[in-house]
Formats: C-alpha cells, structure tokens, sequence
C-alpha cells in the first residue's frame, strides 16, 4: 500500500534512531490517527531515552493511537525495546520471491485474467472485505475487527485510482474469482501487494490456478521476477508459494502498539 503523507520523520539521540510516519490509510480504517515506524537503530552501548521521550512527544502532538512496526526476526535487542515501550507481537511475515527464467509458463484456457473493470468494483470490493481473515488488523483483538476488513477494501480502492499499480481480476466465465494487486517496476520485476480468491471459491483447487495464470500473464509481458509478502499465519498460502517454486527469504517480525 502507498503512502500519501510528506513521509518519514527521523527522530534521533545517541542511543537510539528511529524514522516514523503517519499512515492515512490505517487512519481512515480505524477512526483515529496511526503511525508506523519506518526504521530502528538501537545503539546498545548508549540511553536511548531521550529519543524515546521524542517518539512520545510526536504520538502525543499528533493524537496518535496505533503504531505498527516490522523488523527482522533476528534483530532480538529492537524487539525487546518494543515490547518495553508497550508494543506486542502480531504476526511474521515472509516475503517470497518467484525468478521467472525458460519457457513461458502455459497459460490457463479456462481462466481469464485482465484489468479490473469499473462495472466490478463492488464485487471487487467485497471480496477485499470478506476473505482475509488472517490479516493482522483483524487477528489483532484489541482493534475494531470491522475496521480490519475495511482496510483491505480502502486498499483496494486505493489501487484502482493509482497510475502505478494495476488491478488484475481473474474470472471463470461470468465469475469473479479474485484479484491482484501488482505494481511492475523498471527492474523488470513485479511486486504483488495483494492477492485474494473469492471465498466461495476457496478449497477448490481455483487458488493454485489463478496464481499460475497470473505468473504467466506477468512473464508474457517480460517480468523477470515477482515479490511479495504474506503473513505466517496463513500457512495454506505459505504452503502455495512453495508448491509454485517461489524462495523465502528472512521472515520479519510485525510489533502493533495501542494507546490504552
């Protein structure tokens, strides 16, 4: 998801550097103003309270009251000052990575994949809404769970107004089946911000098809490589990516802080 705010702000002492933002669309989500933090530095050697005492002070002026942060999972010494400063552990993540090298992939007869169309935004949107029940906005119990399924939605509405990123829509016959969220980059590479299959077509083999149709519309076109993230709960999709051929990269460790 893009930002659309003037971007990080360094906060920054002797013991500790941190880079923090406001996050418009979690505030549109949950009602009220959210923050993530951007980048850590802890220098283990030094106090890091007076750039602690700086982050409070910016939560405070900006009414804060959720602040989300993602680090690897070996960086032990900035988790544990997370959890100190009140922050609690959601959720891993992967961020697999697919090199599409030979022939191109074959591509799926009865399954269509093309450009979302304005006339399906609501079925589009329904779907964004219903299906990620795995996601940490919703999995998180001290946040409105509404508010989580909004988030998807407002995404997906996010990427269909952004010129760099495009909506795929995968259809059997007069059916939606589910949706993407790719933004190709000059690398030649394509990274997925979101991908979903309709509820009603989950457990029926559709999953699988649909990514392999989408990998092959994105090879046809020239991508040398796709990139995403997908949360470790979500092990049938854990388990997808591998049967695809994607590799794992380090997993990372999402921290979620609320004022109480």
């Amino acid at each position: 998801m893009r930002r659309d705010d003037a971007g990080p702000e360094t906060l920054e002492g002797p013991g500790l550097r941190l880079q923090v933002s406001l996050v418009p669309w979690d505030t549109r989500a949950l009602g009220f103003p959210a923050a993530q933090i951007d980048a850590i530095e802890l220098h283990p050697q030094e106090d890091p309270s007076p750039t602690i005492d700086r982050l409070t002070a910016w939560l405070d002026e900006r009414g804060v009251g959720f602040v989300s942060c993602r680090l690897d999972s070996l960086r032990l010494r900035e988790s544990m000052l997370l959890e100190e400063l009140g922050f609690r552990f959601v959720e891993m993540v992967y961020s697999p990575v697919l090199t599409l090298l030979g022939p191109e992939r074959a591509a799926d007869d009865e399954l269509v994949v093309a450009t979302a169309r304005a006339e399906d935004r609501a079925t589009l949107e329904e779907i964004a809404s219903s299906v990620f029940t795995t996601g940490r906005h919703v999995l998180d119990w001290r946040l409105d769970g509404s508010a989580g399924h909004d988030r998807y939605r407002n995404w997906l509405d996010g990427a269909l107004a952004d010129d760099d990123q495009e909506v795929l829509q995968a259809s059997i016959g007069d059916a939606i089946v589910g949706f993407f969220i790719a933004e190709s980059r000059p690398d030649d590479s394509v990274y997925w911000h979101l991908t979903a299959v309709a509820a009603e077509w989950q457990g029926r083999g559709v999953g699988k098809r649909v990514w392999r149709a989408v990998i092959a519309r994105h090879q046809a076109a020239g991508a040398r490589r796709i990139e995403t993230t997908i949360s470790a709960h979500n092990t049938a999709v854990v388990n997808l990516y591998a049967g695809l051929g994607f590799r794992f990269t380090a997993p990372r460790a999402t921290f979620h802080w609320l004022r109480r």
